[in-house]
């Protein structure tokens, strides 16, 4: 697991499977407001999550025939999804 940057831009990097799974220190605010994760602490619960995931997150691209890239992880909390992003596109959609 990988962190980036010390200050409030910090952000967690997990490779796995030929996939770079990134999720912004914005991101993990909005894992942290919800019922199951609140009240984890930073960087615990963006580290718990991406490696409980990643695996499953990188067969899932495999299989839908995705090559390697870097993956950024949105999290819509009113849906509870983890919308993993290339570029500007979201590629799955995955319930939390």
């Amino acid at each position: 697991m990988e962190q980036t940057s010390p200050n409030s831009d910090r952000s967690y990097r997990l490779q796995k499977g030929g996939f770079t799974f990134s999720m912004d220190r914005a991101n993990v605010e909005k894992l942290r407001a919800m019922p199951d994760f609140e009240g984890r602490e930073e960087p615990a619960v963006a580290e718990d999550f991406l490696l409980a995931r990643a695996e499953g997150w990188a067969e899932t691209l495999a299989d839908a025939g995705a090559g390697p890239a870097e993956i950024s992880v949105r999290i819509d909390p009113h849906q509870r999804k983890a919308h993993l992003v290339r570029a500007t596109a979201i590629v799955v959609s995955a319930d939390i």
